[in-house]
């Protein structure tokens, strides 16, 4: 039913959305070389909604170690590890037509390939990715423990 204030809560849900799930985190959280990067980082919710809505336009790439990979992940991830440049060579790889989402243990060295790829992105005439993200907090900030595979 439709009454005087259903315009007031669209726009109170609205927000509520903004600030839970779009806002992206704080630059007093990253280090000064890294506030230029906070419109690239999703909360870990966002993330879950697209596994939920089975969306196929991402690819969520996981840059931690394989040992780290292998005893936990999330559903869908695909291990590129940062150590010793497998990252660096191996990042050519990805699929350019979908939305690339990094993440690691703390979103430490999501944030340092996140910058390699916007790097990428840049230097290229055309964008090869979609989009490109790094999770908030990394796998440590990872609350859905239903949406991890452990081996």
């Amino acid at each position: 039913m439709i009454n005087r204030f259903t315009p007031l809560l669209t726009l109170f849900s609205l927000l509520t959305y903004m600030l839970l799930y779009v806002v992206p985190i704080a630059p007093a959280q990253l280090s000064e070389d890294e506030s230029e990067l906070t419109a690239y980082v999703i909360m870990p919710e966002e993330l879950l909604n697209r596994i939920k809505r089975g969306d196929e336009g991402f690819v969520l790439v996981d840059v931690r170690s394989e040992d780290a990979f292998r005893e936990r992940h999330i559903v869908g991830a695909v291990n590129l590890p940062w150590e010793e440049n497998v990252f660096r060579e191996g990042r050519g790889a990805l699929p350019g037509n979908k939305t690339v989402i990094l993440i690691s243990s703390d979103g430490t060295l999501a944030l340092k390939a996140l910058r390699i790829l916007l790097m990428d992105e840049y230097q290229k005439a055309e964008s090869s990715f979609r989009e490109t993200f790094s999770v908030e907090g990394g796998m440590d900030n990872w609350p859905y423990r239903e949406y991890l595979i452990r081996e």
